[in-house]
This record gives C-alpha cells, sequence and structure tokens, in this order.
C-alpha cells in the first residue's frame, strides 16, 4: 500500500504590476526557474507539464536564477533569505540545500551569479543595505553593494574578465561595480528619468544595455560603464525586462519586455542600437519579464503569469502556457475521464487535458474572485464563486446561463437532475437551467453535498442536517453532531453491500466520521489522522475508500473495511491541500495553496 507522485503541473511565477519578474533558462537541463508563491519552480521548457518543486523557503519567494554551471539554482524571498539548492533535484530526491543566508532586511528583487558559478550578488528592498555580494556555498562577503538611495531593482555581472557588475535601482541610476571583490567605482545618473528596472551585460560581455519605465534603453560600455548609445521611446509603455541572447552567427542581441504588450529584439551596431524584430504577444496585458531560451528563441511573461514563447518568423507567440498563480479553490475531474477543471483565489478557471497536461483558461465572463465549487450536471460544468454567483460552462467558455446567489456560496453540489446551492444561511435546488425548486433555512452552513436523493449540510456548530431531493425537506434521520465545525462533507457513490449509503464528516480539528445516512448510525471514527480542517473528501467509484485533504498539508486513503489503516503522503501542498478527487481506481488529483496540480498513484 502505497501512494508516490506521478507528476506535478506547475505554478504560473508570481507576478506584482510594474514590478520585473526575472526568469532564467539552463540550456543544459532545457529548464526555466522561476519563484511562485512560497515556492522555486524548475519546468521543463519542451514538456511544461514536467517541473520541480523547492519549498524550503518560508516566506514567498520573489527571484530564482540558474547558475552558469546549471547545477545550483539560488532563490530570494521577501523576507531578505537567500538560499542555494542542488537543480538536479527531482521529484523524488530530497532537496539538497547547499547554503542558506541571510542578505538584507527586505525582499530579495534580483539575484546573479558570476561566470565561475561562485559568487553571487543579491539585491533588492533592505533597510541597512541594498544588496551584498558573497560566495555561494560559505557565504563570505566578497565586496560591498553601495552607490543606491532607492531599492535596487536588478543585477547582472560580466561573464568575461575582467569581472564588472551593474545595478539599477529605483532613483534611475545605474552603478558601476568593479571586482571581486565588488567595490563601487561609479554611478550614471540622469539617463534613465525614471524607474530604472532591469540591467544585463552582452553574452559577450561589450556592452550592457539598461532599461526603465521612461521607456527608455540605454547602452554602456562592458569594460568602463560610458554610455555609448539611447532610445527614447523604445516602447509605447514602461519597460519591465531585458534579456541577453546572441543569432545563430554569434552576434549579440537583447529582448525587452514592456506594458504595451510586444518584445522587442534588438542590436548595438556601430554606437547605435537597431531594432531587429517585434513580438505582439498579448493585447491589453502588461509583459513582466523575459529571457532567451535558444538563439533568437524567447520565453515571456504576462502580469498573469502566462509563459509565451517566442520565435523569429512568428509575430505572434508560438505557444502559451496557462495555470494559476494563486491558491487553486476548486477541482472537477470531468465524467469523460479526459478533462480537469481548476479554479483559483483570482477567479480564474482553467481546463486541463489530462493526458497531455495543457490547458486552456476558460473565456468569457468569468469569476472575479475565488472560486468555491465546480460540479459537473446534464454534461455541463457549474461554478460558484465568492462573486455571489453560479455560472455555466461548455467547453473551454462560460455560457449566459448564470445565477446570482442571495449571499456568498459556501458550495455546490449535485443531486440527480438538480443543482444544490448552499450559502451561509439557506439551502436551494434549481434545474440544470438555473430555475429555482426549494429553499431551506439554516444558520451557519459551512459545507454541501449531495446524492441523487440527498443533500447533507455541515454547520459551525458541528450539526450535519440531512434533507430530500428536491424539496429540501429534513429527514428522520439524526446524524451525530462533530465536536468542531464542518469543514467537508461527501456521500458515497453507491449504496454498499449492507444497504448502507455513507456519509463521510470532516471537522476543522482533522477528525472524520463515516456515517450511516439512512439512519443516522455511526460507522467509524477512525478516520483521525490529520491534524488540522479536513479541506477535502472524494469517494472512490466502488465506495470502499476515501481520499482526503487538510490543512496540514497531507493527503490519507482511507477504507471503511479496515479503517484503522490508511496510506499517506506527507506534505503534499505547501501550505495546505485544498482539493482532491479520484481520477480512475489507483490515479488521484490534488490541488492545493501553492498553486499547482498534483497527480498520484495509489496502491491499495
Amino acid at each position: 500500500m502505497s501512494i508516490t507522485r506521478e507528476s506535478l503541473w506547475a505554478a504560473l511565477p508570481s507576478t506584482s504590476k510594474g514590478v520585473p519578474l526575472h526568469i532564467s533558462y539552463d540550456p543544459r537541463s532545457d529548464r526555466l526557474v522561476y519563484a511562485s508563491n512560497k515556492s522555486i519552480h524548475l519546468r521543463s521548457l519542451s514538456k511544461p507539464s514536467s517541473s520541480t518543486q523547492f519549498t524550503g523557503h518560508i516566506a514567498a519567494t520573489s527571484v530564482a536564477k540558474f547558475s552558469p554551471s546549471g547545477y545550483y539554482v539560488a532563490s530570494g524571498d521577501i523576507s531578505g533569505t537567500v538560499k542555494v539548492f542542488d537543480s538536479s533535484s527531482t521529484t523524488e530526491d530530497p532537496e539538497i540545500v547547499k547554503g542558506n543566508f541571510a542578505i538584507i532586511s527586505g525582499r530579495i528583487n534580483d539575484l546573479a551569479w558570476d561566470s565561475d558559478s561562485k559568487r553571487i550578488i543579491a539585491v533588492g528592498d533592505g533597510k541597512e543595505r541594498y544588496g551584498h555580494c558573497f560566495t555561494f556555498d560559505s557565504g563570505n562577503s566578497v565586496g560591498e553593494i553601495a552607490g543606491h538611495s532607492a531599492q535596487i531593482n536588478a543585477v547582472d555581472i560580466r561573464s568575461v574578465r575582467p569581472f564588472r557588475a551593474a545595478t539599477v535601482a529605483d532613483d534611475s541610476a545605474m552603478v558601476w561595480l568593479t571586482g571581486p571583490p565588488f567595490r563601487f567605482a561609479k554611478s550614471v545618473r540622469g539617463e534613465h528619468t525614471n524607474f530604472a528596472t532591469d540591467v544585463k551585460f552582452a553574452v559577450d560581455g561589450a556592452y550592457v544595455s539598461s532599461v526603465g519605465m521612461d521607456r527608455k534603453i540605454v547602452v554602456y560600455d562592458g569594460r568602463e560603464g560610458d554610455v555609448l548609445a539611447k532610445v527614447d521611446g523604445a516602447h509605447t509603455g514602461g519597460i519591465l525586462g531585458v534579456a541577453a541572447g546572441k543569432k545563430e552567427d554569434g552576434t549579440p542581441v537583447f529582448a525587452t519586455a514592456s506594458t504595451d504588450g510586444r518584445v522587442k529584439l534588438w542590436t548595438y551596431k556601430d554606437m547605435s542600437i537597431e531594432e531587429l524584430y517585434t513580438w505582439d504577444v498579448v493585447t491589453g496585458e502588461h509583459l513582466v519579464g523575459v529571457t532567451f531560451t535558444a538563439a533568437t528563441n524567447l520565453v515571456a511573461v504576462s502580469l498573469s503569469g502566462d509563459l509565451y514563447y517566442l520565435s523569429t518568423g512568428e509575430t505572434t507567440p508560438t505557444r502559451t502556457i496557462y495555470g494559476h498563480q494563486k491558491a487553486i479553490t476548486a477541482l472537477k475531474v470531468a465524467s469523460d475521464g479526459k478533462t480537469l477543471y481548476t479554479g483559483s483565489y483570482d477567479g480564474r478557471l482553467v481546463e486541463w487535458d489530462i493526458s497531455t497536461g495543457n490547458s486552456t483558461v476558460v473565456a468569457g465572463s468569468g469569476h472575479r474572485n475565488l472560486v468555491t465549487s465546480i460540479v459537473e450536471a446534464s454534461g455541463k460544468i457549474y461554478t460558484a464563486g465568492w462573486d455571489d454567483t453560479v455560472k455555466a460552462v461548455s467547453g473551454t467558455e462560460f455560457t449566459s446561463l448564470s445565477l446570482s446567489a442571495p449571499s456568498q456560496p459556501r458550495g455546490v453540489a449535485v443531486a440527480g437532475d438538480y443543482l444544490v446551492l448552499a450559502t451561509e444561511d439557506a439551502v436551494y435546488t434549481h434545474t440544470t437551467e438555473l430555475t429555482s425548486v426549494a429553499t431551506y433555512k439554516c444558520n451557519s452552513i459551512t459545507s454541501v453535498c449531495a446524492s441523487d436523493s440527498f443533500v447533507a449540510i455541515g454547520a459551525q456548530d458541528g450539526s450535519v442536517t440531512l434533507l430530500t431531493v428536491p424539496d429540501l425537506k429534513p429527514t428522520s434521520a439524526n446524524i451525530p453532531a462533530s465536536r468542531a465545525s464542518v469543514s467537508a462533507l461527501a456521500f458515497s457513490p453507491r449504496i454498499d453491500d449492507q444497504g448502507r449509503l455513507l456519509l463521510a464528516v470532516g471537522d476543522s480539528t482533522g477528525k472524520i466520521a463515516v456515517v450511516n445516512a439512512n439512519d443516522g448510525s455511526i460507522v467509524t471514527t477512525r478516520w483521525a489522522f490529520h491534524t488540522a480542517r479536513v479541506t477535502s473528501i472524494e469517494w472512490r467509484a466502488d465506495g470502499k475508500y476515501a481520499v482526503t485533504g487538510g490543512l496540514d498539508t497531507n493527503i490519507f486513503v482511507y477504507s471503511v473495511d479496515k479503517p484503522a489503516k490508511n496510506v499517506k503522503t506527507l506534505g503534499a501542498h505547501k501550505d495546505g491541500v485544498n482539493g482532491v478527487a479520484w481520477a480512475g481506481d489507483d490515479k488521484v488529483v490534488s490541488i492545493g495553496a501553492d498553486a499547482c496540480v498534483k497527480w498520484w498513484n495509489v496502491s491499495l
């Protein structure tokens, strides 16, 4: 008996409006690395459904960079901590942390490795200092980062000797550093007239480019830091990212990403900056970062975290990777077994192809905030959100079918041919065309589930009420009350061999009781291995096993016949499991606060 992880569909990069995002690419392993929530993701470029998650940070992560050797990753978070870990770790291997250093007393905005993969410069928004240079293994100081009067947004180190480093900051200056040990050499001011957001050396070290919210590009000499050329109005919006690469013939080039939704390719030649190519990446949304992958191929990141693959010869993205940035709060495996729907804290609904991991954002008038439930009835997908609406989905689009809830929905369930909507103080049945059928008033509702014949509602006081469908009349069954607030409910999908309809009742302390819904008798109370709130329960199709997820980050598979035994995986999702579901008799899918979708093989 075991449960092992099969695959991980990674979260998208965490972004903020007007803040540059720094991502990194390793050509040896063909992987991107970026920060998302409290994790770092190392994601395959050619197979995005394959990735590795590093969860060693306690605070929200802000940046991650591969070392030039590709063997290590340095990552920073909002507390000012930098961790260096082995990039070769797989999903099965333990995370190998090489170093853990407190660098500044604030957010780490950017990191840069030297070409020897020995030294790191970390910069950000500190109180005593805005950056520091140190060795990757021991943390010994190898210089001082000075010269700025505001938070440093970006740093880069020249890849050829003599080493140089450049930093740009909110004070609009570019500071030039020589070393190692790295020391202040000079400050270039007056070129940028607004926040300077990013800086990159050319791959051959001949020049360095800086960009800013003033829509300007400035190119400096790569050895001395003198201004060589500049372009005003390079984009119609602020420029948040710059990346360095080279063409097939070895000519150095650089790319810029802007809030105007475009990426442009440039080269420096004969004391001037020449525009080579423009990609219209996305309309109406900011681009916050860009990196080269191979030759003139790039990946750009939008404010929503979507990854856009770009290639010369195509003016639009050749591929787009969608997913979630925020905690995933609801999921549903479609009845065809081929599609997964997930909804997140920000209201985004994503459709996934289970066989490939490819994803598409459901288009149309969706939810404005947290998606609480996703269910399927009569071939349609229905969703409920904290914007007090229930919506219908067909394929990859929201339909015009919608229902305004009287108050904030606690959840939606399917009872035969009816939809059951639970709010804080009432339960409603509707047809699949969202026509009202019946209403039942009840205080402090926390959860809901339904079978073909019954609706179960859990309350803050631990009580569980059974109602008939569709008229919502209370039954005679007396379900024993939990000692804590009811947090999850689930009916078994079938009547067992003893004629019982089983109901699993999970509470906020991690305890789960299984009762017979026909008469309220207790079947077992030994499903009690969660140490925090039970967030999700789902029965396997045969009704003999149930998978559960909890705020304690753990997943358990319990048995009705052997209630004292279980199969578990600990630390399944950073900061908690929000939902679990069966996708066959031996496969489970889970979602969590880390915005990831994870697939598990279960052997019973």
